[in-house]
């Protein structure tokens, strides 16, 4: 008998790690979560979030801090919201030196078992979201210096990596957000340099990896500032380079004095969860499974979106950033550098199981296999509130009160009375329907 409990003893210890790893994923721990905030029943989503897993789970600290974040923001709590986003970035921080526990858990066993320390992507969107977040308060002062953080956490980020750095190393929406910014502020000349640079962006890297074109909307804004600065032969390259048709020939803009503007953010949709890709190969006498997250690349696909003023016109959303596919690049050149690490991580295992065989024979030898390929299983949390995309809008009207109605995926999503001025920007915020 003690024996067989002796030859049992790695299947044991196997089965129980099988119950541990099958228990629910954070995609089933958050199912019902999403689809209240998706059905715009977020106190529902705030309490199913607060008594779920995820909250008790020290692992998952920084999933839930942006989760709620974005539940209170719908919730029409702001500083709330906020608090959290900064609490956040702060444990992103902190991450960034691991537990040496925590680090060796994950080493044998999957990059599941350590402190979720959130994607490349999650990391800039918190300021994202902080800066649209201050917008909304109308703290434009406040947004700027979010909006300027991105590119700046971008920096930080990228310059850990000294290989395979990330495709997603600037952000032209920053760049464009920023802008839009100091132009609100009277800032002119500030904003001639940021929208220069998100146009340097988008017609680069954005072009190239993540599917984004300039939007139409930023060459146009920047043609105006150019000619009030008194540029006008830059605006009249600008002007040929991209076929406006808003500019006089004579690179005059009629309307520059006389028109207000109305900018709308608008976040929409959800961004695409991760999933496993995963293969299995023999080799030599072990079983090697390889299993990484991915994000299937995909351009946004909406209904109806811009804002419309009543009884004058309306304007159509472009996309100003995509952010699936800039996921999925990131994850895509995550995993090329997750591949020395797992390779490590399977080379221990396969020592283990070796230790194994030579102490239980062909029940170790099978008892060492099953941990390697069940225990090598992809990390797939993420923040699953975080927008697919952020689209701009902007109108120019001539001074006066207006009713807007704005629209995100085919639905209204807000009215409101705005009072516009010559030469002034409103710049809204629409955090859509989910």
């Amino acid at each position: 008998m003690a024996i067989f409990r002796s030859r049992a003893a790695p299947f044991g210890f196997v089965w129980s790690l099988v119950l541990v790893i099958s228990c629910a994923s954070y995609t089933d721990e958050t199912r019902e979560v999403v689809s209240s905030y998706r059905g715009g029943q977020y106190a529902t989503a705030l309490q199913k979030l607060d008594s779920s897993d995820v909250k008790e789970q020290s692992r998952n600290r920084l999933l839930y801090l942006l989760e709620r974040s974005r539940i209170l923001d719908r919730m029409g709590q702001g500083d709330e919201s906020r608090k959290m986003l900064l609490r956040a970035d702060q444990v992103v921080d902190q991450l960034y030196t691991t537990s040496i526990s925590k680090t060796a858990a994950s080493f044998v066993y999957n990059d599941a078992a350590s402190d979720y320390a959130g994607e490349d992507y999650e990391k800039v969107a918190i300021h994202t979201m902080l800066a649209h977040s201050f917008i909304a308060e109308g703290n434009l002062a406040a947004a700027r210096v979010e909006a300027a953080r991105i590119n700046t956490r971008l920096g930080e980020i990228n310059s850990f990596y000294d290989e395979n750095k990330n495709k997603y190393k600037e952000d032209a929406y920053a760049r464009y957000l920023s802008g839009i910014i100091y132009e609100a502020l009277g800032e002119d000349d500030n904003a001639i340099v940021d929208y220069r640079s998100a146009m340097k962006v988008y017609e680069g890297d954005y072009r190239r990896y993540f599917d984004t074109e300039a939007p139409d909307h930023l060459v146009e804004a920047l043609a105006r500032l150019l000619i009030k600065r008194n540029r006008a032969d830059e605006a009249r390259i600008l002007r040929e380079k991209y076929r406006l048709s808003d500019l006089e020939k004579d690179g005059k803009d009629r309307s520059k004095d006389t028109k207000g503007e109305v900018v709308v953010l608008h976040e929409q949709g959800l961004i695409a969860r991760k999933e496993r890709t995963e293969f299995v190969l023999p080799i030599a006498n072990q079983v090697i499974r390889f299993s990484f997250p991915v994000i299937k690349p995909r351009r946004p696909s909406f209904g109806r979106t811009g804002v419309s003023a009543e009884g004058i016109g309306q304007t159509t959303a472009e996309l100003s950033q995509n952010m699936d596919i800039i996921a999925s690049h990131t994850l895509e050149d995550r995993r090329l550098r997750l591949v020395a690490k797992s390779a490590a991580r399977l080379l221990l295992k396969g020592q283990m199981t070796r230790k194994a065989q030579e102490e239980f024979g062909i029940l170790g030898w099978l008892a060492g296999n099953i941990y390697g390929a069940v225990t090598e299983t992809a990390d797939t949390r993420s923040w699953t509130l975080l927008p697919a995309a952020f689209s701009v809008s902007r109108l120019r009207l001539a001074p006066g009160d207006y009713e807007l109605r704005i629209f995100n995926d085919g639905r209204t999503s807000d009215v409101r009375r705005v009072a516009v001025k010559a030469g002034e920007i409103i710049i809204i915020r629409d955090s859509g329907n989910g």
